[in-house]
């Protein structure tokens, strides 16, 4: 029964782009899922994990600095396993478990080893040099669909088009013949219209 929830600390001392932890830990829970269940999730950008427009997880980083010197961050996973939907809040149908979309329970101790050894896998890239961003796109799905948006500093929600990702891993919108580009930080939600 339950979900896998779990939070866990890196502490980088040389990567390159550390603000992409998110997208990278996004990568191991798709990997993670894949490898254990066969299901082929996609990213929701920045950070959900969806299967056929449902969430099934999501994942959220935070930094802890001593001046300009980056401590550690911590990486928070939630996958919903075999909960109930009846029990998880659901909006507007639009969330999802594995044990539904796989038609069995899952063994959440499994799932577990399986994203952290995918991003185990990733981080050692990630150290190497590796394009990181890379490996994110090819599982992001959110280019090209008209999405409703709320950033932290405004109260109306707008409509766009996702366009695509800049070098940094913000979404790039347009509205009308207008494009900007929205980062993590001053996202509070983001959605599909249908």
């Amino acid at each position: 029964m339950g979900g896998l929830y779990m939070s866990y600390v890196i502490r980088p001392k040389s990567l390159i782009r550390p603000e992409l932890v998110t997208l990278v830990s996004a990568v191991a829970v798709v990997r993670g899922i894949n490898g254990t269940t066969g299901l082929r999730p996609t990213i929701r950008w920045p950070n959900d994990v969806m299967i056929d427009g449902k969430k099934l997880a999501g994942v959220v980083a935070r930094a802890e600095s001593h001046g300009s010197n980056l401590e550690h961050i911590v990486i928070g996973i939630g996958v919903n396993c075999n909960t109930p939907l009846s029990q998880l809040m659901v909006l507007n149908g639009e969330v999802t478990t594995l044990a539904r979309e796989s038609g069995r329970d899952q063994d959440i101790e499994v799932l577990r080893d399986s994203i952290l050894d995918s991003f185990s896998s990733l981080y050692e890239e990630w150290k190497t040099g590796a394009d990181m961003a890379k490996a994110w796109l090819a599982h992001l799905d959110t280019p090209g669909k008209l999405v409703s948006i709320k950033l932290k500093t405004n109260e109306t929600p707008f409509s766009c088009v996702a366009k695509g990702t800049d070098d940094a891993g913000s979404l790039v919108v347009a509205r009308g013949r207008r494009t900007t580009a929205i980062n993590q930080e001053e996202l509070e939600w983001l959605r599909e219209e249908s």
